[in-house]
């Protein structure tokens, strides 16, 4: 035979520990941010460095920004590490055209740092120092003594 349930009986309704509140339910407290002390840290950022380097011919095989060649402004670790997911300083970038940047067998993203400079023979220091005291006279914009260093974003 089936049993039916049936609801417990109370004897008294339930007790609450404090009790309601007659109106509106409360507002929800938001949390409130507290402002940084200091500036956020992170590589500097130039872009009128940026486009000037866009300006120039390729490192490697000098060819110069026109109709199909696009020169990009490849940023290196020449200057120092860089944090994790943390792309390097805008002075420490050169200008490749996208074979030698990232497309070709022999590109800086397919063989890295050292294996580039073995393979073009270039020394990325000494060309990135050229770089930024090109820049430094041609604008009379300091890079930022070409330095890893770290400035708010």
């Amino acid at each position: 035979m089936l049993s039916r349930r049936m609801p417990l009986r109370r004897s008294a309704p339930p007790r609450r520990s404090a009790p309601l509140k007659r109106g509106l339910p409360p507002q929800r407290k938001v949390p409130v941010r507290k402002k940084r002390f200091q500036t956020r840290r992170g590589p500097e950022r130039c872009a009128a460095y940026l486009a000037w380097i866009r300006t120039l011919g390729c490192a490697i095989c000098s060819r110069s920004q026109g109709g199909v060649i696009v020169i990009e402004a490849a940023h290196t670790n020449a200057l120092g590490s860089r944090g994790m997911s943390q792309k390097s300083s805008d002075f420490s970038a050169i200008p490749l055209c996208a074979d030698h940047h990232r497309v070709n067998p022999d590109s800086y993203h397919r063989l890295g740092e050292k294996g580039f400079e073995h393979a073009h023979r270039i020394h990325l220091n000494h060309l990135i120092a050229r770089l930024n005291s090109a820049y430094t006279t041609r604008t009379g914009n300091h890079p930022q003594s070409a330095q890893p260093t770290y400035g708010s974003i």
